[in-house]
């Protein structure tokens, strides 16, 4: 019985002390200027968008059936084209 009081006093100081501790400096973050990627208006429309293992990537369409997807930097990965 001693041992369970002990560790659940040891438990609500631990958490008490960590939430003075992380209370007492606070931290603001501001949000930077937004980042333009150069994506030309000759991809053509944007379909969807797709995670993969290197990031996001979007996915746009232009009217001759070419689908490009673009990372979200701007950087063309692959070009396919549809017939």
């Amino acid at each position: 019985m001693r041992n369970k009081i002990l560790l659940i006093l040891g438990g609500v100081l631990v958490f008490a002390a960590g939430y003075f501790a992380g209370n007492a400096t606070p931290t603001v973050a501001y949000a930077g200027p937004p980042a333009h990627g150069g994506i030309p208006k000759s991809y053509g429309h944007l379909v969807s968008a797709v995670v993969n293992p290197g990031g996001t990537a979007l996915v746009f369409e232009d009217s001759d059936g070419v689908i490009r997807f673009v990372t979200m930097t701007g950087q063309l990965e692959t070009e396919l084209t549809r017939k």
